[in-house]
């Protein structure tokens, strides 16, 4: 990948298009959401993420309850590789279970919080790409500008309910679809 305000950048090439279509009017802003999703999900190591998850919801839906389900959490944690997206999981859920809230809702709601956390870092992530590629003069002021809006409204959009989903199922390509374009001669941007 050459071209694009992201091409200097240590990003995956997945970002590096995101990055592209920052600056371009050719790509709608919810073609900008659904790659923003999709190259969040790309990120995660399903390999990992998803058995240390599938445990946690094994242990939830237990019908006998621990009476000090924060250790047994804990224990599920210390098996499996750590991760910034399985810390930030493992924070939240151990929060709620702390405030006596059920297994089973704690993890829900700490999948929750987890994502909109994870939403709030790579959209800070990727204004700090904004700034370097500026710095660099990869992105002009205005692109900079345009970039830096347009990357505000992509994460606004973005429902952390659909991407704790994906996590839930495990679903690398839950946002696939959405992002393959249109062959069609009249399909183009919204106005």
């Amino acid at each position: 990948m050459t071209d694009g305000p992201f091409r200097n950048a240590e990003l995956p090439s997945r970002w590096k298009r995101y990055g592209q279509e920052l600056v371009s009017d050719a790509a709608s802003p919810e073609e900008r959401t659904m790659h923003a999703c999709h190259s969040m999900i790309g990120d995660v190591d399903l390999r990992a993420f998803s058995p240390l998850f599938d445990e946690l919801k094994t242990y939830a839906d237990r019908a006998q309850m621990d009476l000090d389900p924060v250790t047994t959490v804990e224990t599920i944690f210390e098996n499996h590789a750590p991760s910034p997206l399985a810390d930030a999981l493992q924070r939240h859920l151990i929060a709620d279970l702390r405030d006596q809230v059920s297994p089973d809702k704690a993890l829900r709601g700490a999948l929750e919080n987890t994502a909109k956390e994870w939403i709030g870092t790579t959209k800070n992530r990727l204004d700090e790409e904004c700034i370097r590629a500026r710095e660099l003069g990869d992105m002009s002021r205005e692109d900079y500008r345009k970039g830096i809006e347009r990357n505000r409204e992509t994460f606004a959009a973005i429902k952390s309910s659909e991407l704790s989903g994906a996590l839930a199922t495990g679903n690398k390509r839950a946002f696939r679809q959405a992002i393959q374009k249109n062959a069609g001669v009249d399909v183009g941007p919204e106005e």
